[in-house]
């Protein structure tokens, strides 16, 4: 039996591992996808970290949920990806039968809390990775080593934006808080797809100039005063606001800089609290819980990066070196996504 290395989760409260394990064989309706490239995210932390029953499903499973490759091996009854496709694999576990699913909701699935692959399934640390067909969707011509980000850091946060787009009309303004890896994309997105001014909220000062880069006008270093300094470069209250934090601290700065009829659209996993009920939020306020995205936003953001509209920056390191892409996540020092390299 032919063998491969995965980077797997063991048990809960151990740290993962190098591991040699089966290389997996599809059954029908799946495919076997040779990883190309595999983004390292926050959300990995947190599954390293969980304490057991945070996640329905307990370990051993390989980690990896930001994946991207090309297709090795393809089951019976599988008709539209072929060998040597290039694909992204859904980060959302969607079933591809419900009602949500089938009216292109799929990140709504009635049965989203399946396992997804590197939480509970076998994820994409590893030299190959088996998958649901439905959950591959191919790239085109784009690198998949370099497309990987967008398998959850892109697709993400473009849906966030996505959804807010009748809100951003000319004369509209926004703010992202946390420009990392996912809040850097929504800057490019709201940039290019929208006529709002931007102003970009973060702790590191690299982080903002990348910001004004890609688009933002306006730039508030994060802090106690944070919503006072948006409200006076942006001349008053923002109309939509994209936390990809999700801490206490950025929630109550978004729910702070939005006026009457404001957004505070969510995608961090922060952990955060605030208080929610009548008068806590500014008049017709609403806040919004945003997460996943569907096969159709990845074609989207897939065609804006082959044509050369996305930055898909990137810190690289070799698989072998896992372990210091995740130190480097931890401690910030990452430009752009990490991104282990196959």
């Amino acid at each position: 039996m032919d063998t491969m290395r995965a980077y797997r989760m063991i048990e809960w409260g151990r740290a993962p591992e190098f591991q040699e394990v089966p290389v997996p064989t599809p059954g029908p309706g799946q495919v076997v996808v040779k990883m190309a490239g595999a983004g390292l995210c926050g959300s990995d932390l947190h599954v390293m970290h969980a304490p057991p029953g945070f996640w329905p499903q307990d370990p051993p499973f390989t980690l990896g949920h930001e994946n991207a490759g090309t297709v090795s091996a393809v089951g019976s009854g599988v008709l539209d990806l072929s060998e040597g496709d290039g694909v992204l694999v859904s980060g959302v576990g969607f079933c591809g039968s419900c009602d949500r699913c089938v009216a292109g909701l799929q990140n709504e699935c009635r049965h989203l809390v399946m396992a997804g692959y590197g939480i509970g399934r076998d994820g994409g640390l590893a030299e190959y990775i088996l998958v649901d067909a439905h959950h591959a969707v191919p790239i085109g011509d784009l690198d998949p080593r370099l497309a990987a980000p967008l398998a959850d850091a892109g697709a993400t946060s473009y849906h966030a934006v996505r959804e807010q787009l009748p809100r951003l009309r000319p004369g509209s303004t926004a703010a992202v808080i946390g420009v990392g890896g996912l809040g850097a994309y929504a800057v490019q997105y709201l940039e290019k797809l929208t006529a709002a001014r931007v102003v970009a909220l973060d702790t590191v000062d690299h982080r903002l100039a990348d910001a004004r880069r890609l688009g933002a006008e306006e730039t508030v270093l994060s802090g106690a005063d944070a919503a006072e300094q948006v409200r006076d470069v942006m001349g008053g209250p923002v109309d939509v606001v994209f936390d990809f934090v999700g801490a206490t601290p950025t929630l109550r700065t978004a729910i702070d800089i939005i006026g009457v009829g404001g957004r505070v659209v969510v995608a961090g996993i922060g952990g955060g609290e605030v208080p929610m009920g009548w008068e806590k939020l500014p008049m017709n306020g609403h806040f919004i819980n945003s997460t996943g995205f569907t096969p159709a936003e990845y074609r989207e953001i897939a065609a804006m990066a082959a044509a050369g509209d996305l930055e898909l920056r990137s810190t690289e390191f070799a698989f072998d070196d896992v372990e210091k892409g995740f130190a480097a996540l931890r401690e910030g020092t990452v430009e752009g996504r990490a991104l282990v390299v196959f």
